[in-house]
């Protein structure tokens, strides 16, 4: 039904009038609405400021399309006007000293009967507004906004507000037009003769839908995904959480602390990491959504692959829906992101870190990750901010960094140092945390106790971390020892290698826990801090250096010992890649091969002689495997491939690989060192040398050679034979040599093998070999 009305009237007749949240925010103030805004003021001051009787009244604003909704007035279309009009009311009611008149009409039960729901800042602000009385008349009062906003009551963050920002705005120009009037209140107010009305068009108790408010209003705007969900969410946490008070909310139910600290505090938070475009922070705290779900989902969880799969993937949006469908919202999740929340933005001007570094764990770093790239968190990274989150949510009062510190190291070790291969890997490392909870405050006690062990994670490093919190436990230097130790930028925090290397036996901790004592410990000292020195200038030696101090390593480790690895049908030399099959931190991992590093550094005394005596260890090596014996000759193999790939076959075939795959280019091994050595050679012989790569099993990769013979060029090709360790030299080009050339050749014991003159060599002498061709052919 259709009739005129007053604001007045309005709020009388309904009790209450709010804004739903589903409409946008309040824009008639905005600086870039100026013009309609200056225009519908002077209107407003033009209509109250005519005598009663007057003809042009009352000024009609038109229609304001309606419905009652849960007992309120919720407005279709007129939002913007209904606004300005309680602003208004507010104004006037000051100007003419009528403000506790304006109270008992707006303001009950520390509520304003006109309200805001589309952003719990807005209506806590509309709340707040609506009950101030300001102590300062209107004509001593140079700036309203400055006024308000020193009010206790005014929060800082709701400067980020779209809506209040638009209210003062539209406050400071009504106190531009308005401050010089009087009696204008009375007018707003009176109902026998309205000087402002508007066409109320009441559509009685239709619950109108979210789609039917944004194709009626053609004003109104889509709300954003994170504007979306909030609405949702409140109404989730009211109607599934009505009787949860967590101790953070301070006695208050969940469903208003969150709304309340949303639009406050957590705003004023997130406001540094906005969207500098958009001037929102939608994306960031959606982002956030989706990781503090992946890291609360219940180990028990039998979907938990999938609901990992899902929200790691960029390709769906987030959405109330999505996430309320699949069973996300619950109370893990919910204390989590609110703890979380809480805990960041304790400090007003900076996120609030809780450790004393950020070696265990970049907290602010971790949180730029997490709102700009979440789908990019490895599952190492998961199992990390899990045991993060586990710490804050469980526990109370001032977080103690000390012990947070240590929770947070070996957390950090374990899940750094365990491969995750499948979700169900993660998926244990989640169950595990949640299992040492209890003991997160006294953590190296507990590892160090009987009942110490920890499920979920790599056995060797929960054997590790076992181990280093005894000896942590024992005191006498060793908690600086072993932090030394665990902050090499390479190991990172895995040192079991120099546990095994004091022949401390990791696959028996519990014996080992009872035999080392504190006598034991300290006879430990001198061997472990031998072969950490060792090791660190190793690996800072490979990590900064590879080219020349690395490469003596490298040759040194290679003449003590085989300690290649098996990398499916490969094996390789290693590189400093740190998650790869290939690379030096599998090699630390392996108690076998381990034996050859410790092997090479029991054989060093000090660091000023490491050079001298890795050298030395090169030049004497004797009687080892051929092939070590060709790359100690030849350091340009370890620049040949990508991943330092060998290849080994029955019939004394090494390959060196380009890649991984043979049918990739290739090399034979010592044709290929061979051809290197000789480019240094050549020149003097008259030879020129090239390899060949083949990509192909079917054909063999092999040294060319070029020689001079009677003005002509000749050439030869040299490759691994069928035989095992026999090579075949043999003439290439021209394969129908004239007589001199063939008698030459004869020789040298070249015989016709199925039309091509060859002849079989021994692997130690194919040196000597192409050096007495090269001379008998330029004689």
């Amino acid at each position: 039904m259709t009739a005129r009305t007053t604001f007045a009237k309005l709020i009388e007749r309904h009790g209450w009038v709010r804004i739903p949240v589903i409409q946008r925010d309040y824009a008639q103030g905005r600086a870039d609405q100026h013009i309609v805004r200056d225009d519908f003021l002077k209107s407003l001051h033009d209509a109250l400021c005519l005598p009663k009787n007057d003809p042009m009244l009352p000024l009609d604003l038109d229609f304001v399309y309606g419905s009652v909704v849960n007992g309120s007035f919720q407005p279709l279309d007129g939002q913007q006007r209904l606004t300005t009009l309680f602003l208004l009311h507010w104004y006037l009611a000051w100007v003419d000293g009528f403000g506790e008149d304006f109270r008992e009409r707006i303001f009950t039960a520390g509520r304003s009967r006109f309200s805001y729901e589309v952003r719990p800042g807005s209506r806590d602000f509309i709340n707040a507004f609506a009950g101030y009385v300001p102590n300062v008349s209107a004509a001593d009062c140079q700036d309203l906004v400055g006024m308000i906003t020193d009010q206790p009551w005014y929060f800082r963050s709701w400067q980020y507000d779209p809506t209040i920002r638009s209210a003062l705005s539209m406050l400071d120009r009504m106190h531009e037009v308005f401050r010089k009037t009087s009696g204008l209140y009375a007018r707003i107010i009176d109902e026998a003769a309205p000087a402002i009305t508007f066409q109320l068009l009441d559509l009685e108790q239709f619950d109108l839908s979210d789609d039917l408010y944004i194709k009626m209003n053609a004003r109104g705007k889509p709300l954003t995904s994170f504007e979306t969900f909030k609405a949702r969410f409140e109404r989730h946490l009211e109607s599934k959480f009505q009787g949860w008070h967590p101790d953070l909310c301070n006695g208050t139910s969940l469903a208003d602390f969150f709304s309340h600290r949303i639009d406050t505090r957590w705003s004023a938070f997130f406001w540094p990491f906005r969207d500098k475009r958009t001037a929102t922070f939608d994306d960031a705290i959606m982002n956030l959504l989706r990781t503090v779900i992946m890291v609360t989902r219940g180990p028990e969880a039998a979907a938990i692959a999938a609901d990992l799969a899902d929200l790691r993937t960029t390709a769906r949006a987030s959405s109330y829906t999505w996430f309320q469908d699949r069973g996300w919202l619950d109370q893990d999740m919910i204390l989590a992101l609110v703890t979380l929340l809480e805990r960041w933005s304790e400090r007003a001007d900076a996120f609030r870190c809780y450790l004393p570094d950020t070696r265990n764990f970049d907290e602010q770093g971790w949180f730029q990750e997490i709102i700009t790239r979440p789908s990019g968190l490895t599952f190492q990274q998961l199992a990390q901010f899990s045991g993060y989150t586990q710490y804050l949510v469980h526990s109370t009062g001032e977080i103690d960094s000390t012990a947070f510190n240590a929770w947070m190291r070996v957390v950090s070790n374990l899940a750094t140092n365990t491969d995750y291969n499948r979700t169900e890997d993660l998926r244990r490392s989640f169950a595990g945390l949640r299992d040492l909870v209890p003991q997160m405050n006294d953590i190296i006690n507990h590892l160090a106790s009987p009942d110490g062990d920890v499920r979920g994670f790599y056995r060797d490093q929960v054997a590790e971390e076992r181990i280093k919190a005894h000896l942590i436990a024992l005191g006498n230097g060793w908690p600086e020892r072993i932090d030394r130790a665990e902050r090499h930028t390479y190991f990172r925090g895995q040192i079991g290698f120099l546990l095994r290397c004091c022949e401390i036996d990791l696959s028996e901790v519990d014996a080992e826990l009872m035999r080392i004592d504190a006598t034991v410990a300290n006879d430990l000292v001198g061997l472990f801090d031998h072969y950490l020195t060792c090791a660190a200038k190793m690996f800072d030696d490979l990590l900064e250096d590879p080219m020349v101090a690395g490469r003596l390593w490298e040759r040194a480790l290679l003449a003590v010992g085989d300690f290649l690895l098996p990398v499916g049908p490969n094996y390789s030399l290693l590189t400093t890649a740190q998650d790869e099959a290939w690379s030096w931190k599998k090699l630390l991992r392996n108690a076998a091969a381990g034996e050859v590093l410790k092997d090479l550094w029991d054989r060093l005394d000090g660091a000023a002689s490491f050079a001298d005596s890795l050298s030395s260890i090169i030049d004497l090596a004797s009687g080892i495997d051929p092939w070590r014996d060709a790359i100690l000759a030849t350091p340009s193999v370890y620049e040949y491939g990508l991943y330092r790939m060998f290849r080994f076959y029955d019939n004394g075939g090494v390959y060196i690989l380009r890649k991984s795959q043979m049918n990739g280019k290739h090399a034979e091994l010592f044709t290929y060192c061979l051809y290197e050595n000789l480019k240094v050679e050549s020149e003097p012989l008259g030879l020129t040398v090239s390899y060949y790569e083949t990509t192909s099993t079917d054909e063999e990769p092999g040294l060319n050679l070029i020689l001079q013979f009677g003005g002509e060029e000749v050439s030869f090709f040299l490759s691994l034979a069928v035989s095992p360790s026999e090579y075949q030299l043999y003439l290439e080009d021209p394969q129908e040599p004239i007589h001199e050339l063939r008698v030459v050749l004869e020789d040298l014991d070249f015989e016709d093998e199925e039309g091509w003159l060859t002849k079989n060599v021994e692997i130690t002498e194919m040196k000597s070999q192409v050096i007495s061709l090269a001379r008998a052919l330029a004689q």
